[in-house]
């Protein structure tokens, strides 16, 4: 088993991880070569859900991020080896994603179309369940406003999670900030015809149900429309 020195000093030379130095906008277009839609996997750790879903739908582009280098080198590890092309890695932290993708609506350098995210996964982020740190949480306010800023119109954020008490703060969060709410569910596997992007189960999820815990679901919608 390699230790985090070894895999920090391995993800440097992994062709699918960005870890820069600084915020900055990269060109996710030109890295993919191709125009397809992005999906995000925030707190993405180990990659269970960017991996999966690449797999599903080999037409769309997935990039987990993660503020730790450690858990991304296995997910990168494994789409290498897996040659799975439309697979990248970020190492970022969460509220800067706005500088490393377009925020709406600016244009991509040649004028032909808006560079934004069509769908966002939240898979078990840490709930923080004190108080005094919700603003930590991916559903609070303050990230559903960055979240705003680059998701395409109509873009969709999906969230799993064990915890029934964030996922309730997170519906309320959601009609503050004024999201659509497409689906609630409070325990997803009562469903015998189970869509098969909610059957991908992480190491955290696996656990969780080993435990016996319920697994609910979000799903929410941005609606904007592009200002010409």
């Amino acid at each position: 088993m390699k230790n985090k020195l070894q895999r920090f000093a391995e993800i440097k030379i992994f062709s699918n991880v960005f870890q820069p130095t600084k915020p900055k906008f990269i060109d996710w277009k030109k890295y993919f070569g191709n125009n397809n839609p992005i999906i995000l996997e925030l707190a993405c750790g180990h990659g269970d859900y960017t991996l999966e879903l690449a797999k599903m739908y080999p037409k769309k582009n997935f990039i987990g991020i993660d503020i730790k280098g450690a858990r991304i080198w296995k997910g990168a590890k494994n789409a290498l080896e897996k040659k799975l092309n439309n697979v990248a890695f970020l190492r970022a932290k969460i509220q800067d994603l706005n500088k490393y993708f377009s925020s709406f609506p600016s244009l991509d350098k040649e004028g032909t179309g808006v560079v934004l995210i069509s769908e966002i996964w939240i898979t078990f982020p840490d709930p923080f369940p004190r108080k005094r740190d919700a603003k930590r949480r991916l559903t609070s306010l303050r990230f559903l406003e960055i979240y705003k800023k680059i998701l395409a119109p109509n873009g969709i954020i999906h969230l799993k999670t064990d915890d029934l008490n964030l996922f309730n703060y997170s519906v309320e969060t959601a009609i503050t900030a004024n999201l659509t709410i497409q689906e609630i569910n409070n325990n997803i596997y009562t469903n015998s015809s189970l869509n098969p992007k909610l059957s991908i189960q992480t190491f955290y999820e696996k656990q969780h149900r080993l435990a016996g815990k319920q697994i609910h679901y979000l799903r929410l919608q941005i609606r904007k429309e592009i200002k010409k």
